[in-house]
């Protein structure tokens, strides 16, 4: 197997205006290799106007280098929503995630978008 997840990825807070706060995702992993190096990417759908804002910029991938243990543990990455152009129709906003180790895992988890 290898990474394997424990509880899924959740997002803190659900419910977020844009531009958003701090927005934790959190979710608990292990390895069953005994830990693993892995390189876990949130991607945001091309077709929207709804970017991650990081120090480098608006967008809509963002790539974490993270060791996962060989014993479950919950992780957290923070990431910051902003719409870009005009305003968005988009009621929910999906962030995807690919976590690439020894084998490849995928997760997700829905932003409600407060207007």
């Amino acid at each position: 197997m290898a990474v394997i997840i424990d509880e899924n990825l959740t997002a803190s807070p659900t419910r977020v205006s844009l531009p958003s706060g701090p927005i934790a995702l959190k979710q608990t992993l292990h390895s069953d290799l005994g830990g693993e190096p892995a390189v876990i990417t949130y991607t945001l759908d091309g077709r929207h106007n709804v970017v991650f804002q990081t120090p480098q910029g608006e967008v809509k991938e963002i790539q974490v280098k993270a060791n996962i243990p060989g014993g479950a543990r919950q992780r957290t990455d923070t990431v910051r929503l902003k719409e870009v152009g005009g305003g968005t129709g988009m009621a929910q906003i999906e962030i995807k995630q690919l976590i690439e180790a020894e084998t490849n895992v995928n997760d997700m988890v829905m932003i409600t978008i407060q207007n």
